[in-house]
């Protein structure tokens, strides 16, 4: 669900006039705000957190038929990532980890959240939309491949 987008924009202010955000403004208290203003900051990013470079590598690597191929393949991309590329993949991944681990009450599985977060964190460097809608179905399976199995051999 989308957060309200004046309440994600005023945050967004926010955060970007001060470091330390008021955070008894009762705006951080809405889940969907801050993943909205999550998602806006990762898409802002000028590259994408699975830099453009990588991307045509891990839409092939997707392509693998065999899952324990494409997992190890997209493993063996993630560990080329940029150092704090890495870091903040790894950070984030756990996370949306423990978000999944509560389906029975938020009902955001992997799957749900890679729909969410895919097309966010796996962008080509052209932002074309034939692009965009081809490779959405990969996108969404590299994160719920990230979330489900790479994410535990980050740590």
């Amino acid at each position: 669900v989308p957060g309200n987008t004046a309440s994600v924009s005023a945050l967004l202010d926010s955060l970007e006039k001060s470091s330390t955000p008021d955070l008894q403004d009762p705006r951080w208290n809405d889940v969907n705000v801050v993943s909205s203003l999550l998602k806006a900051f990762f898409r802002r990013l000028p590259n994408p957190l699975l830099t453009k470079d990588l991307y045509p590598h891990f839409i092939l690597a997707d392509k693998v038929q065999e899952r324990s191929v494409r997992v190890h393949k997209i493993r063996k991309l993630v560990r080329e990532l940029p150092d704090h590329h890495y870091e903040t993949l790894k950070f984030l991944m756990e996370h949306l980890r423990r978000v999944a681990a509560e389906n029975s009450v938020n009902k955001m599985e992997a799957r749900n959240l890679a729909i969410v977060f895919g097309p966010t964190l796996v962008r080509s460097a052209d932002d074309n939309m034939f692009t965009m809608v081809n490779d959405m179905s990969s996108q969404c399976r590299i994160i719920e491949s990230l979330i489900n199995d790479v994410c535990l051999k980050m740590i």
